[in-house]
């Protein structure tokens, strides 16, 4: 019988349990005997398959700022910067200074601003959320643009902000799929006239060997960096309730929603991420105080005892960056700020990160978290290029 062991060395046993099979009764003296054995293993060997050694790859995160494409006569907000070609090369030499297999972005506006810095011609392929078919009257679903495809110009009145991704040319990574995940949309009561909410874009990723990675690419409500959010909020379906007026209530409303995907994960076994800009300080709450976000996600509340006050189930959640201050522009940071003037101004903490689950815990490469500052900076360059900076994460996939 074949050995039991598993992987290499089980494979190694089963090549030489054939081999001596292969000269069993044969009458040889034992240089003859060796030599043929030889023969057998290497014939072996080329029949069997080898196991497949997990490969390392590098997601991307970044959210880039209002990207239109150039020469579009339109903008998200009244003041965008207005970018040039020379600062569109620049957003190519930080994309490439990321050098990601996979990018996870937000803020992009259309198919044609994202082939701006991504662009089909040279190998990427990229897709934009199902929210931007939507608005231009198409079937809804996520607008994904690959080799020999025109990258589609928006056509409505104003220019609005999505997530997207990006595969880089040649990448051994697919995407296999690519989904709109629509409830994170609560909308938000801004005064009276009811606003949209982006959606989420969601994506699995496959390697080489076959394993796959469910990733969810987010851009959750701005606007409630680090103040309370009620309990309530995402324990209630905000389907069943109203818009709300307040930043951290849309927050927390759209924390339900996003329970409710990672719960699907967890069923299905899959191994899952969420990244993009949670617009959310994980790390901002003191001592061993979890963020009400983190609490959100996690099931888990527990008071001075230890207690769980949470009645959901627990699941295990992990994130990069941790505790960890943001490089981001620090150079142009409050030396003393008060606290009080425009304290979201002092980004010393970043709100945007990689969550992921236990199976996908698996997959990461230690200390691979990396953040990329724009190099040399000047304050016209934070201005024209992006208010974000990327980062990334390295995985190993069987």
């Amino acid at each position: 019988m074949l050995s039991k062991k598993d992987g290499r060395d089980g494979l190694i046993d089963d090549m030489h349990f054939a081999a001596n099979r292969c000269t069993a009764g044969l009458s040889m003296n034992p240089e003859e005997k060796m030599l043929t054995r030889s023969i057998c293993i290497m014939l072996i060997s080329i029949v069997l398959p080898m196991p497949a050694v997990a490969a390392e790859f590098t997601l991307g995160n970044w959210n880039i700022q209002t990207l239109v494409y150039p020469g579009d006569p339109k903008t998200v907000f009244p003041d965008d910067h207005i970018r040039s070609s020379e600062d569109y090369a620049d957003l190519k030499h930080w994309r490439d200074a990321v050098s990601a297999d996979v990018m996870f972005l937000q803020e992009v506006t259309s198919p044609a601003a994202l082939d701006t810095v991504f662009p089909v011609a040279e190998g990427w392929e990229h897709c934009i959320s199902g929210q931007f078919a939507e608005a231009e009257g198409q079937t809804i679903a996520p607008v994904c643009t690959k080799s020999g495809m025109t990258a589609v110009k928006p056509t409505t009145a104003t220019r609005v902000q999505y997530p997207a991704v990006a595969l880089r040319p040649n990448a051994e990574l697919e995407i296999i799929s690519a989904a709109d995940y629509k409830p994170l949309d609560v909308t938000f009561d801004d005064n009276g006239t009811i606003r949209r909410i982006r959606w989420g874009l969601d994506l699995t990723i496959r390697s080489p060997a076959g394993s796959t990675l469910r990733v969810l690419d987010v851009h959750l409500k701005s606007g409630c960096f680090d103040d309370f959010i009620s309990f309530r909020l995402w324990n209630t379906d905000p389907a069943a309730g109203q818009p709300a007026s307040r930043a951290c209530d849309t927050l927390g409303q759209q924390m339900y929603p996003l329970r409710k995907w990672i719960e699907a994960r967890e069923t299905a076994g899959e191994a899952w991420m969420i990244v993009g800009d949670f617009n959310r300080r994980l790390d901002a709450q003191p001592g061993a105080i979890p963020d009400e976000v983190w609490i959100a996600l996690s099931g888990y509340s527990a008071d001075k005892t230890g207690h769980d006050r949470d009645p959901r189930s627990d699941i295990q959640l992990f994130r990069q960056p941790y505790e960890n201050m943001s490089t981001c522009w620090r150079e142009f940071r409050q030396p003393n700020p008060s606290g009080i003037a425009n304290p979201d101004a002092y980004n010393i903490l970043p709100i945007e990160f990689f969550i992921y689950g236990t199976r996908a815990a698996t997959m990461i490469v230690p200390e691979s978290e990396k953040q990329f500052p724009w190099a040399n900076p000047t304050p016209a360059d934070k201005m024209r290029l992006s208010d974000h900076c990327p980062s990334s994460l390295a995985i190993k996939m069987d």
